[in-house]
């Protein structure tokens, strides 16, 4: 027999999942963005705060909104494969 989740349990999980999915990637994608900065010399360490901001908010965002619609559908399929008890 087939499970077929509700339009209103595939929605919130795909919500879920694309918020889950894009906190990691921005959580992930700065540490990879400040890494990669300070190795090829557009950060450096002693570097004021405005500098790390106007490198890493940009590449925080886009690693975010990137994730998104990824998340969206892992958190689609995930509600037909995990049910709800």
């Amino acid at each position: 027999m087939a499970h077929d989740p509700s339009p209103a349990r595939r929605l919130r999980w795909a919500v879920r999942g694309a918020l889950i999915l894009a906190f990691v990637a921005m959580v992930l994608g700065g540490l990879f963005t400040a890494v990669i900065g300070l190795f090829t010399g557009q950060l450096s360490p002693d570097a004021g705060w405005e500098q790390w901001l106007s490198v890493l908010l940009p590449s925080i965002l886009i690693w975010g909104i990137g994730a998104l619609p990824f998340g969206a559908a892992l958190g689609f399929f995930a509600s037909h494969i995990w049910r709800e008890g």
